[in-house]
Parts: C-alpha cells; structure tokens; sequence
C-alpha cells in the first residue's frame, strides 16, 4: 500500500491512524488522515488525544525532532466524508498533501494525507535555507 510503502514498513504492517479535522474561526479547514509505525508509536492516539498535538506527542514518545522528506500537492473535487466533514458545497475542490515526516537520522515516521478546503486556505511552499 502507499501508507507502508512511504513508510518503509513491511506489506501489511501494523500502523496506528489518526483522522483529524482542523477549524478556524469555526469553519472547518481540514481533514487529516496520519499514519504512523505501530512497533514505534503504539501510544500515539492517546498522545495525541492528551497532547491535541502531532509534534507534542511525538516528544512524548521519544522523538525531540523531525524533519519533513516529502511534500507532493494536487487538486481535486470533495466527494463523500471530505465534503461532509469540511462542510463544502458540491462541486468545492480541494488541495490534498501527501506528507513524509522522518525523524533526524531519516527513518519514516509518518505519512500523512491532509484535505484542505481551497478556498478557505493559503499554502506556501519556500525551498530550504
């Protein structure tokens, strides 16, 4: 599957998930789906559910940092739980990132597909220093 594959996991591995919706001012903005290597973070969902913090938890965990290897932006049209949960009319696009995060010696650990009402955000991407 993508999920292993970005992770380097075996096929099948065991992996925790996390669906996460984001608002500002009230509005939904969006819809996140991680993954993350279940032998290394089995704690993650009741880390994240203490911390309400991906970067938090993963300090909780044993990762003081991380870094991003991957990044990779399109555009669709919101179907089903998107439009539900992002609260968008028919027809509403969306920007979708695939993320890979690593921690500081480049193992994988997670992969992250995040749904982003277009209209409601701004993304900027600046090359590394």
């Amino acid at each position: 599957s993508i999920v292993t594959s970005a992770l380097g996991l075996a096929p099948g591995a065991p992996c925790v998930r996390l669906e996460i919706v984001s608002s500002a001012d009230k509005r939904p903005i969006s819809r996140s789906t991680s993954y993350f290597p279940a032998d290394r973070f089995a704690g993650m969902a009741e880390a994240y559910e203490e911390t309400r913090s991906i970067t938090a938890s993963f300090r909780n965990l044993g990762v003081a940092d991380y870094v991003r290897r991957s990044t990779e932006i399109s555009a669709i049209h919101a179907e089903g739980d998107d439009m539900r949960q992002l609260k968008l009319s028919p027809g509403a696009i969306i920007l979708v990132a695939m993320a890979v995060n690593t921690d500081l010696d480049g193992t994988p650990i997670q992969f992250s597909r995040t749904r982003f009402a277009a209209d409601r955000v701004k993304l900027t991407v600046e090359p590394d220093a």
